[in-house]
Order: structure tokens, then sequence, then C-alpha cells
């Protein structure tokens, strides 16, 4: 342990985020419109903080309102208050975007909440306190430290909402992808295939790739990850329109033709359902190198329909961590407990808030 290791919260938490904005005297200001904006407002709303404004980019601004304040400019803020707080309400992976946000980080107070993708539980100093045995055990079954770096880094983000955790433990995909054992993975099952970007990183990292089943619930999504296989050569590309799920049978399905789109049970917003085939991957009768778990939420459900697969074929592994608040330990304790002969391993592409984060499970039995 080196002295700068980042290391777990002292436990028990006494205070988060959410506890220092209660008491907060300076005027607090959201960054941010719509839905992120929507469930943040009803997440103070609940601690008894007020917000005295919004604002947005420049280019959105138009003179509009949201939530009955009218959206300004950061310069607006500004000439209004000589000290005030920034929450930002909204996600980005684009480099010209996380830099100006750190720019603001640099010159205003900012805290950036960590809000629940699926369901409706936070990762605050409560969940915290409760599930420290389970976040503890995660957090040492992992192998190597900079796993670890990046694991403490998100749970005191999380906690205390600050962009210099956020921002301290980032790969870059190659750097995420080298941990694969990328020579040897010739067949891929892409779950939450999305438009077909997931397919093209599998064909740039994976020399030897031959075969890759493609899962897409959305309909819209699967249009256009149908469209990209009609121009693919030199693999088999089988696209399926289906949810990965632990059981196979009908289902509700939340259409948004983004990467929102999500199995019914895992939405924390207001919603339209349509029908979706819930397939799980023991039923698709493929012996998979690798799989890509992406789902939006339903996470755990599409692992706990792998299992006969995962024993049989025993593919690497890449699953995203971070839709639920305890996803980065309930699943990660799971896959330890349930899948000895992997090891684990977690990295965190460069975004805000804790997003793209990745639990990556490589074989340590051969």
């Amino acid at each position: 342990m080196t002295d700068n290791e980042l290391l777990l919260p002292e436990y028990p938490v006494k205070e988060d985020m959410w506890d220092i904005l209660a008491r907060e005297s300076r005027p607090i200001v959201v960054y941010g419109m719509g839905n992120g904006a929507d469930k943040l407002f009803l997440r103070l709303e609940k601690y008894g903080v007020g917000v005295s404004d919004v604002f947005a980019s420049d280019g959105f601004v138009r003179g509009h309102s949201f939530r009955g304040y009218r959206v300004k400019t950061l310069s607006e803020i500004r000439e209004s208050y000589a000290d005030f707080v920034v929450l930002l309400s909204f996600a980005s992976s684009r480099d010209e975007v996380i830099d100006m946000l750190l720019e603001i980080d640099g010159c205003e107070c900012m805290l950036v909440p960590d809000m629940p993708v699926a369901g409706e539980e936070y990762f605050d100093r409560e969940h915290y306190n409760a599930h420290y045995g389970e976040i503890l055990s995660a957090y040492s079954a992992l192998a190597d430290d900079a796993s670890r770096e990046v694991f403490a880094a998100v749970v005191n983000y999380k906690l205390t909402g600050r962009l210099s955790y956020l921002m301290r433990a980032v790969s870059t995909k190659g750097e995420m992808y080298s941990l694969l054992p990328r020579e040897k993975i010739a067949r891929v099952c892409d779950l939450g295939a999305y438009n077909g970007d997931t397919v093209r990183e599998a064909l740039e990292y994976f020399p030897a790739l031959r075969a890759v089943t493609a899962l897409e619930p959305d309909p819209k999504n699967f249009k256009r990850l149908t469209r990209y296989a009609e121009g693919v050569e030199g693999i088999d590309l089988e696209c399926v329109n289906a949810a990965a799920w632990s059981e196979c049978r009908g289902g509700e399905f939340i259409s948004s033709g983004n990467r929102n789109s999500s199995v019914t049970s895992t939405a924390s917003h207001e919603h339209k359902d349509t029908a979706v085939e819930l397939k799980t991957v023991d039923c698709l009768g493929i012996n998979p190198d690798y799989i890509k778990y992406d789902v939006e939420g339903a996470e755990l459900e599409a692992l706990l329909g792998s299992g006969e697969t995962i024993l049989r074929a025993r593919p690497s592994l890449l699953v995203s961590i971070y839709h639920r608040s305890g996803d980065i330990y309930s699943i990660t304790n799971m896959l330890r407990e349930k899948y000895p002969f992997y090891d684990l391993y977690i990295r965190r592409l460069r975004c805000i808030p804790a997003w793209e984060l990745n639990l990556i499970l490589i074989r340590n039995d051969l």
C-alpha cells in the first residue's frame, strides 16, 4: 500500500453530500434540465433543500423555463451570486464537456450527485453503513491495486459528489480491453448491443473474432443494429430482438430509442411500456469466449440466465456495474462466490457521473 492510496471511507460514515446540502447556506443552482434534473429536484425536496436557479450551457438557453425557473446562462448566475453551489444534473463522456465541467469545478463549488440509473435506492451514508460488510468484501475480492483504486474512488465520489474522486481512476478503452485474452476471443455474446457500437469494438479489439450473437430489445435500436449488420463482413453476426433476462418469456420494455431503454422492472422514471421477448443466454445454445453485459439495470437477471453457459464455456465476462446503487458490490460478490475460477478486475472509462464502470472477469484456472 502506498502513502497516497485511496481507501474506502471510514466506517461508519456520519455525513454525506445530501446532509451537507441540507445545511448549506449558499444559493444552490442546478446545471441542466430534463429527466436527470427532475429526479434531482425530487431528491432535494426530501432533504428540504431549495433551489435558487437553473442554468444550462449557452447553446441551450433560449429564454425558456424549467420547473418554473427561467433557464439562465452561467454568466447570468455569476452576475447574480458572489458565491454559490452548482449541482450537475446530466451525464457526459465527451472530452470537451468533461473538460468544461472540470473548469467550472475549479472556479465554483460544484457537486455531482450520484443518481441511480435504475431503481430508486441511493448510495448514501445510510446505504454505505448498512452494506459496509458487503462493500468491504467486494473491495477485498478484486485482483489488483488498480481495481481497488477504482472501487474506492467511486465509493468516495458517491458519498461526496466530488469530481476529484470521479476523475482519479479512469482508463481508456484500449487499457480496459488489454485485460482480456484478446487473441483467444473468437465468439462473442453482446447483451445490449445498441446500434452495433460494441460489435464495432469487438471487431477492433479481438483479432480472432469469427461470430457475434447480439441481443438488443429496443425496436429502434434493433433496426439500427440490423442495418449495421448488413454491412459487416468476415464474421457471422446474428442479431436477436430480445432482452437478456433470467428466464425465457414475454415481458414489458421501456422503449426510448437510446441507451436508457430497459426492461420495465429496472426503470427509475416515468415510461411507456412495449412488449418484448425475454431470453436467457443459456437458451441461445452458444459457447462464447466473451460475454458483455450492458443491459440498463438488468445485469443481475442476465447473469442468472447465463449460469449454465458460464460453467460450460467459462468465457471472459465484462459486466456493467453502475446502473443500480448496489451493483458495484452485490454483483461483484455474487460472481466471486459463484464462479471462483475467475479473477475480478474493475475499470472505468472517463465519464461524468460514475457511469461506464465495468467488472471484468478473467479465468484463473488456465
